[in-house]
């Protein structure tokens, strides 16, 4: 199973939404059925909607809006399996994407889809994304993962202080959303490449922080410190 659902399975900490992308050959929508099996959902707690003819219909939203309308009935979560989210119609995307905006408690939702860019920003910026490769165990990361992860490391390989510190907390940006986006792979890369499990732990506390609207200026400026602090004792 891929590392990224494995790691949500056994620490149970299941977000509202993930975004599966990845070629047919890929296996992630085997994947996905596994991960819903796996937390425990019984066959009364999911669904799965799949295009009706060239796409998927707004009263399939409709349907399915009703069905999770109160919470898992028999299992600790509800899985909704969405295979070729990318095939929404414009009402329906509407639709759902309201829900996405205040999903159901113990309600998740796994979209499938071959390339993102076919899916409205607004429904993006509400998942997790997960990216398969052509074999399910290959991960793949965009170029701009890639190069934060060496400047990291390298950043890693220095000595701490804390005006250094401060710098990396102010050059990952702004926005929220594109933070969020880069520290979630980030903490991944260092995890399997560095084994540094505190580090990763701290990223993804901040993660967990910027989600529930923290400042997105401290946070990053007490996480960095704190790797830099945790970093440094490690190599004295």
């Amino acid at each position: 199973m891929h590392p990224v659902l494995e790691g949500i399975i056994k620490h149970k900490r299941v977000a509202p939404a993930y975004l599966l992308i990845g070629p047919p050959s890929s296996l992630k929508k085997q994947e996905a059925q596994l991960f819903v099996e796996r937390l425990g959902c019984s066959k009364f707690d999911q669904l799965v909607v799949r295009p009706d003819g060239s796409s998927i219909k707004i009263e399939q939203i409709r349907q399915l809006q009703q069905f999770i309308g109160y919470g898992p009935s028999q299992s600790n979560y509800l899985g909704v399996l969405i295979e070729g989210a990318d095939q929404l119609t414009s009402e329906a995307a509407a639709a759902f994407l309201k829900t996405l905006e205040e999903p159901p408690p113990n309600v998740f939702f796994l979209l499938l889809v071959e390339r993102e860019d076919r899916l409205p920003p607004t429904i993006i910026s509400r998942c997790q994304k997960i990216i398969f490769g052509e074999k399910y165990h290959e991960i793949q990361f965009s170029s701009e993962v890639e190069e934060l992860y060496r400047e990291f490391e390298a950043w890693l390989g220095k000595p701490f202080s804390i005006p250094r510190a401060l710098e990396w907390a102010s050059k990952l940006g702004k926005e929220r959303e594109e933070v969020a986006e880069l520290l979630y792979p980030l903490a991944y890369l260092v995890k399997e490449r560095l084994g540094k499990f505190k580090i990763t732990k701290l990223l993804l506390e901040a993660v967990k922080n910027l989600k529930k609207n923290a400042s997105v200026k401290l946070t990053l400026e007490v996480a960095f410190l704190k790797m830099g602090e945790v970093w440094s004792t490690s190599q004295s």
